[in-house]
């Protein structure tokens, strides 16, 4: 079993956080995000991940397999 890097560290708290967001926080922040948010795209295990950031907050408004 490979040791996790700090990388993958942070990307694992971004899907996590972000995905949170999504599905807990306000519905504005989260539609502002989906529309106007800075945009993030990494893969992580195998998942094409995309993270939108508003206000400083993550979003996770794409997670697809990776090809």
């Amino acid at each position: 079993m490979a040791v996790p890097t700090s990388q993958d560290m942070i990307y694992c708290a971004q899907v996590v956080i972000g995905d949170r967001n999504w599905r807990e926080g306000p519905t504005g922040p989260a539609l502002a995000a989906w529309l106007f948010g800075r945009r993030t795209r990494f893969t992580h295990l195998g998942m094409r991940c995309t993270i939108a950031w508003w206000r400083g907050k993550p979003y996770l408004v794409g997670l697809r397999e990776a090809q």
